[in-house]
């Protein structure tokens, strides 16, 4: 691996993209695209940036277990265990009171305060839609086995052929169509060959 590749990898790493890792790398900007995706095929090129991304993990300490963990804890937060709901309150609970999931949940806390002196607390959560969806595909429960793909393969195939037979039936149409225009045409032309010797 050459030096250059050697920054490649280096700005994959910053970035995620191998477009731009092309670019920052010095490679042309007009083929930086094939060049970054050539690149990421290559097996050496493959392995620098799995042992570089191991070595970023273990200095930071980030796992696959801490990121699902971290996912679990915004996807099945609960509102609940952060505001205390009462008849005539809502108020934040102390920080002392809520567990780390919970806190981790929290994207937002603002407060506003009023002309007359109250204040409004406004608490906003991380989107526990997109943290379940990414879960779900962390873990595997997304559908994507073999049978599944199967599945897919076949609905695919049947949505291939319903849209083969519409063209088909649009060119057909269009023929109609044109036969009808030209029939149309020809006896316009007649009458008007009629109406003309009258």
């Amino acid at each position: 691996m050459n030096h250059r590749m050697q920054i490649f990898v280096a700005e994959y790493l910053v970035t995620l993209n191998a477009t731009e890792a092309a670019r920052r790398a010095g490679y042309s900007s007009r083929h930086a695209g094939l060049r970054g995706y050539a690149l990421l095929r290559r097996p050496d090129v493959q392995l620098a940036i799995r042992a570089a991304m191991d070595a970023r993990a273990a200095r930071t300490g980030v796992s696959a277990d801490r990121v699902v963990e971290e996912l679990a804890s915004i996807a099945f937060s609960d509102m609940r265990k952060i505001l205390d709901f009462g008849p005539n309150h809502v108020r934040l609970r102390p920080a002392s009171e809520m567990s780390a999931f919970d806190r981790a949940a929290i994207k937002s806390i603002s407060v506003r305060i009023g002309r007359r002196g109250c204040g409004n607390v406004r608490v906003r959560l991380h989107d526990k839609f997109s943290a379940l969806y990414l879960l779900e595909r962390h873990l595997g429960m997304d559908g994507r086995t073999p049978a599944d793909a199967a599945a897919r393969t076949k609905v695919a195939d049947r949505v291939r052929a319903r849209i083969r037979r519409a063209f088909e039936r649009t060119a057909r149409m269009r023929e109609v169509g044109a036969i009808g225009r030209a029939r149309k045409a020809a006896k316009r032309a007649g009458a008007e060959a009629e109406f003309d010797t009258e």
